[in-house]
């Protein structure tokens, strides 16, 4: 059983911020590296930020995005806080990525961890059931909570020697990347269960879903769904009315009722014109 003097903790963000309040009554001293001052506001400490520094240490990232070298996992135990089912969806953005492709159950996996992306053996993993409803946001509220309620006995049955860390199995192995503004366009060439699920995977904070029209981008704030088979050209204005405009998608229309300008503010309908496609 190895000894620890303290825990630090690196990252930025809500995840972040589950982990230090879960570890605030710790018996070990509870040190916070970040550049977040919500995360700071929760911190007793803080400790330095050159990872180069540490060694024997217990170092927990949550939110964490650089690469950690290979010298510092090789110097100190290093432990990472991942939200996906490992070893599925290995990754940024993983539950997005997890809502795209309707996985059946989604969760989160406290690791340790290997010089390869969200390598190393499980210590701890939770799952949830994809209601087919819920946004990425209220996951991930689901998820920090059952982080803050579970790390610090994960944690502390870890150091004890109680908890046998289980190996990832490769075979069962994905990756995902990172998404960025384009990947936020709306694909009407896509089902509407596709885009069901593409409107609840972006939501704040992740940039919403937009299209262009005439060079210019809206952002798409409130959409419905008309299933229709009619085979007719997909991402085209079609009908406009008091419900909204009507665009076809591959199996009905996505009928777009609320947009925004890139200064956030509402679009009337009459900027569009039946014919114009978005793209």
């Amino acid at each position: 059983m190895k000894q620890y003097k303290r825990i630090i903790v690196f990252g930025d963000g809500w995840g972040t911020i589950a982990v230090v309040k879960g570890l605030k009554d710790f018996s070990l001293p509870v040190y916070v590296v970040s550049n977040d001052v919500d995360v700071l506001a929760f911190a007793e400490r803080t400790a330095d930020a050159k990872l180069d520094v540490y060694e024997n240490e217990l170092l927990l990232f949550a939110g964490y995005k650089p690469i950690v070298p290979k010298k510092v996992l090789d110097s100190n135990t290093c432990i990472n806080i991942h939200y996906s089912l490992l070893p599925k969806y290995r990754g940024m953005h993983s539950t997005v990525w997890a809502i795209l492709n309707d996985e059946s159950e989604l969760g989160g996996t406290i690791h340790l961890m290997s010089e390869y992306i969200d390598d190393g053996d499980i210590l701890y993993q939770f799952r949830v059931q994809n209601d087919r409803k819920s946004t990425s946001r209220q996951y991930m509220e689901t998820f920090n909570r059952i982080v803050e309620e579970n790390i610090a006995d994960v944690i502390a049955r870890f150091i004890d020697g109680t908890l046998t860390p289980s190996p990832q199995d490769k075979s069962q192995a994905s990756w995902v990347g990172k998404r960025n503004e384009k990947d936020c366009m709306i694909d009407f060439s896509k089902p509407i269960a596709y885009q069901k699920a593409f409107f609840r995977a972006l939501v704040n904070p992740y940039p919403l879903p937009y299209v262009v029209c005439k060079g210019n981008k809206y952002v798409v704030t409130n959409v419905k769904y008309h299933p229709s088979n009619v085979e007719t050209h997909l991402g085209r204005i079609l009908n406009i009315d008091n419900e909204g405009l009507w665009v076809k998608c591959m199996d009905g229309y996505l009928v777009l009722q609320e947009l925004r300008d890139e200064m956030n503010q509402v679009v009337p309908v009459s900027v569009f014109r039946i014919g114009q496609y978005l793209n």
